[in-house]
């Protein structure tokens, strides 16, 4: 008896020390540790690295655009393809803007990073804190959300969910009126409606119409809603004019793209345990504990509080609606619906609805916690004391020390541990740390300052010797990217919207090459977002660098067709040696020892 006693009594005092604790506002302790992730940037400076694929290649440059001619009412970019309408590069979040006008974009990029990390963190914080009352469980939770490889580019559209369901249920319950407010004006100012913004405000109007069949009125829920639709209509309002109105100035090449039906139950089953683009949840070995502690939860509903009741009809909620999820996405997917889409024409061709799934990260954090919080306070799956018999009473005993602070720790790091090493290794914090301890020789990494090469592009622009807007350049199997970022004007780039006309009189600068390798004629027939000099030998790969050692021996690229599309020079990554056929004059080969890259450069003597 003296043991239990000595063991009751220190799960007793552990119980007192953790709910101390578990009462301190905890989000202090957790901006500290977002700040000691920043660390190994801070060391690297431009040589970080973040993923490049549709980030910095693409997404980047509707901030980097829209930032150098803000103010200005430009309704044309001329840097990109030829000039490219500005109601085609949108940036994801229009708050962060303005950072690109007054900074260079590698800082304008960093503090978009900062600030979109802090507010994941912040964001899930305050979510989970609403929802528990527990700021442990709200550190844990923020902490692994923050690290989640959610491309900064998107702005909040990703990482801002947590934070719209904090406002959400500020409102419901009537506090932090003016708070919400703000966090909503923030949400919709830095997140995109077409990537995210349609999926709140469905889901927002789904909660307003089960409160009219509950006959629930609450005013600040329906203003909330207004106020965030408001400010989407307004930051998107050249989007509402094109739908409504009819009134495009262009035709997009968004209507020649081919949308490919998926495998039905194959497709689900796949997202529903890995998510899919640009959102990744890394959940999937959460999916099993989850489960678990719902059938557990169950077995003791009846003595659940009726805090711990509400919440676990939240979780069961949960569970379904993340299901859901991957069972629309997996319709989206089916051929019947997908053969629909095909045989429309405008948005309804090309608008991704299956983008729904940009809930997973957040949404499987949520869960996990939402069923963890059901044993960290309410502890239902213990037999009361008072009605126990004889026998029962060391039962209830081992219940109290299954829920002492030390034991809940210890489980909730036990339930964590599958998941870590996936969070640990796809973090921007990992790869930074590895890239700071081991470089790019042993990682393979390519850095900001590798990916953009700077002094490279300098180097081919004394050789031009001209103002980069008299000419246009094109690339040849490297992306354009960094001549982008430098300043150089292209004919070719990577946009998800720009004029179908283009893209046919560029086709016809590749067409013989496209003859040459199916794959890549469909790669660009029926997607075309990356409208790059493909062809037969490299095929529709733009990411060759120096150490690839590329030649090129019987390219057939119309060079009358690219000169038309005001190009004038070619920057290849490889040599080619029917350059007098094409009527190319090789400048000179160019590189420099931090540089990705290597730069054949040409100049295109066709009449």
């Amino acid at each position: 008896m003296s043991r239990w006693k000595n063991t009751l009594k220190k799960a007793k005092k552990a119980e007192e020390i953790l709910s101390g604790i578990d009462g301190f506002p905890l989000w202090i302790f957790g901006l500290l540790m977002v700040a000691v992730t920043f660390l190994p940037f801070f060391r690297l400076g431009r040589g970080c690295v973040f993923p490049f694929h549709d980030q910095l290649d693409e997404t980047l440059f509707t901030y980097v655009l829209n930032g150098k001619y803000l103010g200005t009412g430009t309704e044309i970019f001329p840097e990109l393809l030829g000039g490219i309408n500005a109601s085609g590069m949108q940036p994801a979040g229009v708050l962060f803007v303005p950072l690109y006008h007054f900074l260079d974009p590698f800082s304008a990029f960093f503090i978009q990073y900062a600030m979109v990390s802090a507010t994941a963190f912040l964001g899930m914080y305050f979510c989970v804190k609403e929802m528990t009352g527990s700021s442990i469980l709200a550190l844990t939770a923020g902490g692994i959300f923050c690290l989640l490889p959610s491309p900064p580019v998107y702005g909040l559209s990703v990482v801002g969910v947590p934070l719209v369901l904090y406002c959400f249920l500020c409102l419901y319950r009537k506090k932090n009126l003016a708070i919400s407010g703000l966090l909503l004006l923030y949400f919709g100012l830095a997140s995109h409606l077409v990537l995210i913004g349609y999926v709140v405000l469905g889901f927002w109007a789904l909660s307003l119409l089960w409160m009219l069949l509950r006959k629930k009125g609450n005013r600040w829920v329906w203003l909330g809603f207004l106020w965030l639709t408001s400010i989407y209509v307004a930051v998107n309002h050249s989007l509402f004019t094109e739908l409504f109105l009819g009134q495009g100035n262009y035709v997009s090449h968004r209507e020649e793209m081919v949308n490919y039906a998926t495998p039905f139950w194959e497709t689900v089953c796949d997202v529903f345990l890995n998510s899919a683009q640009h959102a990744e949840s890394l959940h999937k070995h959460l999916i099993l504990p989850i489960l678990l502690m719902l059938i557990i939860a169950g077995f003791g509903y009846r003595k659940m509080t009726e805090d711990g009741r509400r919440r676990f009809h939240a979780a069961l909620a949960g569970i379904l609606i993340l299901a859901g999820i991957a069972l629309f996405y997996g319709f989206c997917k089916w051929r019947p619906v997908v053969e629909f889409k095909n045989r429309q024409a405008g948005f309804l061709h090309y608008f991704q609805m299956e983008r729904v799934y940009w809930l997973y990260p957040a949404g499987w954090i949520l869960e996990f916690i939402l069923c963890f919080s059901l044993w960290w306070d309410a502890r239902p799956f213990c037999l009361r004391p008072e009605r126990a018999e004889l026998g029962e009473r060391k039962q209830s005993k081992l219940c109290r020390i299954a829920g002492s602070g030390i034991v809940k720790i210890l489980a909730l790091g036990i339930l964590l541990y599958p998941n870590w090493p996936e969070w640990k290794e796809n973090s921007y914090f990992y790869l930074n740390v590895n890239q700071l301890n081991n470089g790019s020789g042993i990682t393979g990494y390519i850095s900001w300052e590798s990916y953009y090469a700077e002094d490279l592009m300098r180097q081919v622009e004394e050789a031009i010797g001209r103002n980069p807007a008299e000419y246009r350049i094109a690339h040849l199997g490297m992306s354009p990217a960094p001549a982008l970022m430098y300043g150089f004007y292209t004919a070719d780039g990577y946009s998800n919207n720009y004029p179908l006309a283009y893209k046919q009189q560029f086709r016809r600068v590749i067409a013989r090459e496209l003859e040459k390798n199916e794959e890549t004629r469909l790669y660009f027939d029926e997607w075309g977002s990356r409208c790059y000099l493909f062809n037969g030998a490299t095929g529709n790969t733009w990411m060759l660098g120096k150490k690839d050692h590329i030649v090129y021996e019987k390219l057939e690229l119309d060079m009358e067709a690219l000169k038309e599309l005001g190009c004038e020079y070619l920057f290849s990554c490889g040599e080619i040696r029917n350059a007098d056929e094409l009527e190319l004059q090789l400048i000179g080969y160019y590189e420099t020892e931090t540089s990705y890259w290597g730069v054949w450069l040409y100049e295109i003597t066709a009449n």
